[in-house]
């Protein structure tokens, strides 16, 4: 299974393939100065239904409205360990705003995934991608890979490997759009 994922550093066509430079736009343009790679094509989300860690069917559309942060990780991926505590940090700042952060665990057994959330004291939502459904409608390919859908449920942007979630920079951002 682990096999099957590449790290972030093995992945540059899929960039090239799937994004690309939009017209102004307030929350493509803040992203861009990220550098996140923006979504040209006016996308849906795909949509996904996904148990949480504590079992409960969780859907992606019920999110619809807010910006959304959806990561795609896994417990043996150094990077996606290595991003974690900066997810926490930008979650914590945002919590109770126009923002949902949701970290889709692909393909690991449940008590592993508990386990590592529950000894990092993570506290933004999980859920787990069993057989990699949703991870195969996003086309994942390589973890962590993280998406930015806007508040009309439109694939904004994305960003292929680790990076540092809870910079001023970012939660400047993410503060500013979830308004």
């Amino acid at each position: 299974m682990r096999r099957k994922y590449l790290t972030a550093a093995a992945v540059t066509a899929f960039v090239l393939l799937f994004t690309q430079i939009l017209p102004a736009d307030s929350l493509k343009n803040s992203l861009r100065e990220l550098n996140f790679q923006i979504i040209e094509d006016d996308i849906n989300f795909f949509d996904f239904t996904l148990k949480d860690l504590n079992g409960k069917d969780v859907k992606l559309s019920d999110y619809r409205g807010k910006i959304i942060m959806l990561n795609f990780w896994a417990t043996w991926c150094p990077p996606c360990r290595e991003e974690m505590p900066s997810m926490e940090g930008l979650y914590s700042k945002l919590r109770g705003k126009n923002f949902e952060m949701i970290a889709v665990n692909i393909q690991e057994k449940e008590a592993t995934v508990k386990n590592y959330i529950r000894n990092n004291n993570y506290t933004f939502p999980v859920l787990l991608d069993v057989n990699a459904e949703a991870a195969s409608k996003y086309q994942i390919m390589s973890i962590p890979t993280t998406y930015i859908i806007d508040t009309r449920g439109k694939l904004a942007a994305g960003f292929i490997g680790a990076r540092d979630w809870s910079s001023p920079n970012l939660v400047k951002v993410f503060s500013e759009l979830a308004k």
